[in-house]
């Protein structure tokens, strides 16, 4: 297992950026791995509701098991995927005030029996891709609030 920390700032309310993150339907508007996110469980957005979710990794096309496992609005959202050749947990924690949040993500992967210098190769992978990925949910969210209102 190789875990990671990152963060990232968003120049938008907390509330908003708990909201975008916190929708797995969003994961493949910012996430470059995931194609799709399907419900599989009628209880949306709740703790203990579960998704199939597509992605297209560098071994291929994996699909895994996603369930919301801490939903604490607006300060904490955690997902655990299991299943397919990467299980993993991500906890995302919020934090800002009116006009900015922190993102604050700790993240913990499954590589299998990678090890030494493999694993740490592994680590600074993931952890460049994720970090790509809250750069793209960074654009995305800032370009929304620059659009005017309808």
């Amino acid at each position: 297992m190789i875990d990671f920390r990152t963060s990232i700032v968003i120049d938008r309310p907390v509330e908003d950026v708990f909201a975008y993150v916190s929708d797995p339907a969003n994961f493949p508007s910012w996430n470059s791995a995931v194609q799709v996110v399907r419900p599989t469980s009628s209880d949306l957005h709740r703790v203990g509701s579960t998704y199939s979710m597509e992605r297209q990794l560098p071994s291929g096309r994996a699909t895994n098991r996603l369930e919301i496992v801490v939903r604490e609005q607006p300060w904490e959202f955690a997902v655990r995927a299991s299943g397919g050749p990467t299980p993993f947990l991500y906890r995302y924690r919020f934090s800002g005030d009116a006009d900015e949040t922190v993102v604050l993500l700790d993240g913990e992967v499954e590589l299998g029996a990678a090890g030494g210098l493999v694993a740490q190769l592994l680590r600074r992978a993931v952890k460049k891709g994720v970090e790509d990925n809250l750069a793209t949910l960074k654009l995305i969210l800032e370009a929304d609030a620059a659009m005017p209102a309808a």
